[in-house]
């Protein structure tokens, strides 16, 4: 599936980005150092001319220590229903084969953002530790997640959950023959 970056949430992610870039003093080089993103990637980025994945937007996030909702820059919906496959945006990863959905972003008072994601069959989508502080609330609602936890491997069967600390390196995998969707909290 092929998407312009018109129908891509992440179409503002430049234009943060680049903000809090300002705000913060900071250089491209300086950027590419605290992420591990490319000065190239980064400046395609800020210049619309390329759709981050969910890895690269998670490498920002952590670089830049901001929640990930702060690139996405969604509305908070309060006391409005919202149909989240029809209503809301996707971002995917790489190879289409992880779908987030931004469905509760970072709220400072709360301290949290909650994402709805959908793993296609065979997906494997490693995710590099997170703050110290961060932890992940996992709640598996369809399908078999296999959550990769340093050298651990949980199978989650819907209904299922987990929640641990993400200071580690994780992984989450649908090696099965049928979607897998899970809610992902993140408390920080």
């Amino acid at each position: 599936m092929v998407r312009s970056i018109d129908e891509d949430p992440s179409k503002e992610i430049g234009k943060i980005l680049k903000r809090i870039r300002a705000e913060r003093d900071l250089t491209l080089d300086n950027v590419a150092s605290l992420t591990g993103v490319s000065k190239t990637m980064l400046g395609q980025i800020e210049r619309g001319v390329s759709v981050p994945t969910v890895s690269v937007l998670w490498k920002i996030a952590k670089g830049l220590q901001i929640s990930l909702s702060t690139l996405l820059n969604e509305p908070v919906q309060q006391y409005e229903p919202v149909e989240i496959l029809r209503d809301l945006k996707p971002v995917y990863d790489e190879d289409n084969g992880m779908i987030l959905y931004n469905i509760f972003p970072f709220n400072p008072l709360s301290g949290f953002e909650c994402f709805y994601i959908i793993l296609e069959p065979g997906t494997r989508h490693p995710s590099d530790p997170h703050r110290s502080a961060a932890e992940e609330y996992i709640i598996v609602t369809e399908g078999t997640l296999k959550l990769q936890l340093e050298q651990q491997t949980f199978t989650l069967v819907a209904p299922a959950k987990i929640n641990f600390h993400a200071n580690i390196r994780h992984c989450y995998l649908n090696d099965s023959d049928e979607r897998t969707v899970f809610q992902n909290i993140m408390k920080y």
